[in-house]
């Protein structure tokens, strides 16, 4: 499938000022890098080291880094868990570990990390024998506006971010509740609430008292979910949240009393057990996020999501601001389907549009 890369920052950055990197995973689950010639080169260590590597803080960096000025195409071979990096004004600093099966990422949240004053953001996508997958996110950060359109024979589809980059920033502070004003980091981005305050600072215990109070209300009431495995009930029993198959009252599953960081980071007591008690978890998550466990009537309707405090108002400004309020705001905004996914099973090309003001 061709990837191009659209430089639509009127002028703000040349096309030599736009750095991009495609990696992701092979079918073998090794860490890998496209060349220009859209071969999938697989991650080693000595990369960090090689010949054109990058140094920054006193340490060297892989780098599997174009430049719009050298190619704006490239042939991209089926691979998971891929993401395309785009930074603005300079490069990004990537690092492989563990023997080429790890890339370590951009960390926001560390004041350390080289991209800490680098204007970036990213794509993510998986291509395979069914199709193409990729979404825009903001589960991380926010770094600058992109659209992305995945062009097929029978049309086309977007997602992403229409508005200036200014703008965004000016009504995010302008309209956000005074906790999530505090996850702009100006000028570069604006941050999750897990990569800011919200886990290990002044709001660490955000959703503390919902949690409590929910888990009380679900030990004399019950809570139905329905996921594509069937219909499940849950209640609280020993501080434990408890779920039951409407026709298979044996099996159970389970989430244990979360932490307001589980809650934005979707993980922790949300992610264990198996594939359908991962599920449950999301969606319990989901509604966490969204203030609406005390409604999960209506846990399906967009409409009803973040009118009561706590919510996770970065996740809500975000699906305000993209093409048909669908985003990834936090890490299982997929549940009932609001994420910023578009998928073809027969794709020809991903065009990524990348903007400023």
């Amino acid at each position: 499938m061709k990837f191009s890369l659209i430089n639509n920052t009127n002028q703000k950055y040349s096309s030599d000022q736009i750095y991009f990197a495609i990696t992701g995973k092979n079918t073998s689950g090794q860490f890998c890098h496209v060349d220009k010639s859209g071969n999938l080169i697989p991650c080693n260590d000595s990369d960090n080291d090689a010949p054109g590597h990058l140094t920054k803080n006193g340490q060297n960096w892989c780098n599997y880094l174009h430049t719009l000025n050298d190619i704006s195409e490239i042939e991209v071979p089926p691979m998971y868990w891929g993401r395309v990096y785009i930074s603005l004004g300079s490069p990004m600093y990537l690092r492989v570990v563990n023997n080429g099966q790890d890339l370590v990422s951009p960390d926001p949240a560390n004041p350390s990390d080289p991209n800490i004053d680098v204007y970036f953001d990213f794509v993510e996508f998986t291509i395979d024998n069914t199709g193409c997958y990729v979404n825009t996110t903001q589960v991380d950060q926010f770094g600058f506006p992109m659209i992305i359109e995945l062009i097929a024979s029978d049309g086309s589809q977007k997602v992403g971010i229409t508005e200036s980059r200014s703008t965004l920033f000016s009504e995010y502070t302008n309209t956000v509740p005074d906790e999530f004003k505090s996850l702009v980091q100006a000028p570069y981005r604006i941050v999750s609430p897990f990569r800011g305050a919200f886990v290990n600072g002044g709001y660490a215990n955000y959703f503390d008292d919902y949690i409590r109070n929910m888990w009380q209300y679900y030990t004399s009431n019950q809570l139905q979910v329905t996921i594509p495995q069937g219909t499940f009930i849950g209640k609280v029993e020993n501080n434990v949240f408890t779920f039951t198959k409407t026709n298979s009252p044996d099996a159970k599953y389970t989430i244990e009393y979360p932490t307001s960081s589980d809650v934005f980071r979707c993980n922790g007591v949300f992610t264990t057990g198996d594939a359908i008690q991962q599920l449950i978890q999301a969606r319990i998550s989901a509604m966490f996020n969204r203030h609406m466990l005390e409604n999960p009537v209506n846990s399906c309707k967009p409409e009803e999501y973040y009118k009561n405090s706590p919510a996770n108002y970065y996740a809500q400004f975000w699906h305000l601001h993209n093409i048909d309020n669908k985003a990834y705001g936090f890490p299982v905004d997929d549940v009932c389907e609001q994420s910023s996914l578009i998928a073809h099973q027969k794709p020809e090309e991903l065009k990524v549009t990348i903007s400023w003001d």
